[in-house]
Order: structure tokens, then C-alpha cells, then sequence
């Protein structure tokens, strides 16, 4: 998923390593590589450390943030890389991870790349290493557009949320606080918070709690119980909603782009004209949801959209974004029976092997869509369907002719 982060302006002020127990980690130095037209990789590494801190210090700090991590020192880690005669360049596949995180004694490993392909557009890339289960635990990559001096800081905290996601160590060390929350108490938490250290709310219970129009400044609302809770036009542009429980939940005209969201529960909830621009909901779960007139580019994998209201959403491909890479939504194996997509851009969305039966497709846009064992049988208005003719893969989607 090339996910486009577009954000604030970051503080140069440095964050420090808090105490903490937890799991082991070796953040490798990160690669950077120039591959503009016009190399000029001194210039480039100026433009990086001017961030206040290399990538990988930043990434470092992210972790040990979390109170679920001890990072090894970066001395300690180049120093192993020496004894194991390599170099970061040249230590960025999984074998060469693994004897670094044994030579340590760690847990996990950390390898990655910062990539310029332009003065406005970079690439990520990063690897999570399970050492004792001698494995990749995950691979992120994203594209990142701006001044990269100031979108480093934020970028490595976006890295880190979301290798962390997919960490079992981090959650099984996490345990569900469930202290409910009040208004006041999350202002007053968003009040302290800052870009280095976004609000955490982990666990908590702001259920029912009206926070229509709050800006959440990319707070962790991992585990969070928001059972009906109002974000009606809510700024959660970059949060963490990772496991989170929010059905009923009230997100009309909430602004979710770039939000990471993880096996979330969104049933029965309200994302009426709600934006969730290049947004990870892998495994959630949006039965019964009203996404009436939402804009939708996310990676939706393995969800559940079962009578979800599509009516007049737009899920379709960001032309304005193809030159840097197809922007779609990828709904690979997401079960939409009998969703409602009436009117709704569907145009060069991912459907392979997606369940649509039953569904409402009348008047809907499926040009360019991959529909590749796409399950659409019993669908309703079938012969409305705009851009059929023009889907790819149409001959190995199921019909009930």
C-alpha cells in the first residue's frame, strides 16, 4: 500500500528513550539511496539529518515510546555488524537479520531503506525480524510526499504503529486498562500531547462520549472501547485504531485518512461523507455500516462489509495520485454480502475472490475493476452496471448464469 502522508510541520526537539521492560530490538541503520534523476547522495543525507535525528534513532525512539520495547543501542548493534563482517547496506534481508539479532541476543530486528525518487517524493521501506521464531514478522512500505526534513519524524512514528500492530509481544504486553474516559479528560490529554509524543489512549473507555469536530493529533486509540462515541467531523487524520471497538460509533464527516485500523470494529457504524484516504482496515469488520457518499482508498483485505451502505461512496482509483503509483481499494477476500453499493465508484477497486453475493450494484462503476473469482451471484441491478464491459477478469468471476 503506497500511503501518501501529507502532515504538520515537526518539532526539531529530540525525544527521549524512557525506561521500559519489554521486547528486545535492533534497529539496523537505515539505507538511504538516491534514485532522482539527479543523485547527489551527500546532499541527500544532509536533507535527512536535518530532521534532528537518522531515521533509524527516530524509529528507536518510537519503540521504546511505547513501553513495549528496549532497544539496543545503535553503537552496540554497528559494532555487532562488524563482528559479523557486513555493513547495514548490505544486512537487509532476513538471514543476515537473524545472526545479527542472535549475535545481540534480541528479539526482534529492524532492517530498512529510505529511497528519494525526487525532491517531493520518497520511499520507505522497513522489515520486522522475529528472531526466536526465525521468521520476517512483517514488511511495511509507503510513500511519503514533501519536504522530507520535516515528514521524517513523522513518517518513522507512522513506521513504527504499524510494525507494532502486527507484533504479538507488543499486545500480549498491552493488557486492556478499560478506565472510561471522559470529554474533558481526553482534551485535556490532547492538550498535553505533542508531535514527538501523540496522545495515548490504549485500552481506554470513551464510550458514548461526545467529541464531535476534536482534532486527535495521530493519538493511539489501540484497544479503545468507543461503543457510540461521537467523532462527527473528527480530525483522525493518522491515528491508531488497531483492535479498537467502535460499533455504533458516529464518524459522519470524520476525517480518517492515513489511519491504521486493524481488525477494528465498526459495526452499525456511521461513516456518512467520512474520508479514509490510503487507510489500513485489514480484518475489520464493517457489517451493518453506513458509509453513504464516503471517499475510500484503503486496503480492506480479509474485512467484513455485510449489508454495509455503500449508496454513492467513492472507492474508485485517485487519478490525480497515478503517476506515483495506482491509488485503489484493495478488497481482496472481503465478504460484502448483500452491501448496497448503489451509485458507487467501484472503478479499478481490487475484488478478487470478494464475496458480492446478494449485493446491490445497481447503477455502479466497476471500469477497470479486477473482479478475478469474484463470488456475484444473486446481485441486484446487474444490467445498470456501468464499466462491466470494461473490468478485468470478468470471465472468472462467478455469475449465476
Amino acid at each position: 500500500m503506497l500511503a501518501a502522508l501529507t502532515v504538520l510541520r515537526a518539532g526539531a526537539a529530540p525525544r527521549q528513550l524512557p525506561a521500559a521492560t519489554g521486547t528486545t530490538v535492533a534497529v539496523v541503520e537505515f539505507v538511504a539511496v538516491d534514485a532522482s534523476a539527479a543523485p547527489d547522495a551527500e546532499a541527500m543525507r544532509a536533507r535527512l539529518a536535518a530532521s534532528g535525528k537518522r531515521a533509524e534513532d527516530w524509529l528507536a525512539a518510537d519503540f521504546a515510546a511505547t513501553g513495549h520495547y528496549v532497544p539496543v543501542p545503535a553503537p552496540r548493534v554497528a559494532a555487532a555488524l562488524a563482528s559479523l563482517g557486513t555493513t547495514s547496506r548490505d544486512c537487509d534481508d532476513v538471514a543476515c537479520a537473524l545472526r545479527l539479532g542472535r549475535a545481540l541476543g534480541v528479539e526482534r530486528v529492524v532492517t530498512g531503506r529510505v529511497s528519494k525518487l525526487s525532491n517531493l517524493i520518497w520511499f520507505l521501506y522497513a522489515t520486522m525480524v522475529d528472531v526466536p521464531a526465525d521468521r520476517a514478522l512483517r514488511r511495511e512500505e509507503f510513500e511519503i510526499k514533501g519536504n522530507i526534513t520535516d515528514l521524517l519524524p513523522r513518517a518513522m512514528l507512522a513506521l513504527s504503529r504499524r510494525l507494532v500492530a502486527h507484533d504479538s509481544a507488543a499486545s500480549a504486553a498491552a493488557p486492556l486498562q478499560g478506565e472510561r474516559l471522559t470529554r474533558d479528560q481526553v482534551l485535556a490529554a490532547l492538550r498535553a500531547a505533542t508531535p514527538e509524543h501523540p496522545a495515548s489512549f490504549v485500552g481506554k473507555d470513551l464510550s458514548g462520549v461526545d467529541l464531535r469536530g476534536v482534532d486527535f493529533k495521530r493519538a493511539d486509540l489501540s484497544r479503545s472501547r468507543l461503543v457510540q462515541t461521537n467523532f462527527a467531523g473528527a480530525q483522525l487524520f493518522s491515528t491508531t485504531l488497531t483492535d479498537a471497538v467502535a460499533t455504533g460509533a458516529d464518524f459522519t464527516g470524520a476525517n480518517l485518512d492515513v489511519s491504521v485500523m486493524y481488525r477494528v470494529d465498526l459495526r452499525h457504524a456511521i461513516l456518512r461523507e467520512a474520508s479514509l484516504f490510503a487507510a489500513i482496515l485489514t480484518g475489520a469488520d464493517l457489517s451493518d455500516a453506513d458509509l453513504t457518499r464516503a471517499r475510500v482508498i484503503a486496503v480492506l483485505g480479509h474485512a467484513k462489509l455485510v449489508r454495509a451502505r455503500l449508496t454513492d461512496a467513492n472507492l474508485g482509483a485517485d487519478p490525480g495520485n497515478q503517476p506515483m503509483g495506482l491509488m485503489r481499494t484493495d478488497a481482496a477476500d472481503t465478504d460484502c454480502t448483500d452491501a448496497d453499493f448503489t451509485g458507487a465508484n467501484l472503478r479499478k477497486m481490487n475484488l478478487t475472490r470478494a464475496v458480492l453475493t446478494g449485493a446491490n450494484l445497481t447503477n455502479a462503476d466497476l471500469t477497470g475493476a479486477d473482479l478475478t473469482e469474484t463470488d456475484l451471484r444473486g446481485i441486484r441491478g446487474r444490467e445498470t452496471i456501468r464499466g462491466l464491459d470494461k473490468a478485468l477478469h470478468v470471465e472468472q468471476a462467478k455469475f449465476n448464469d
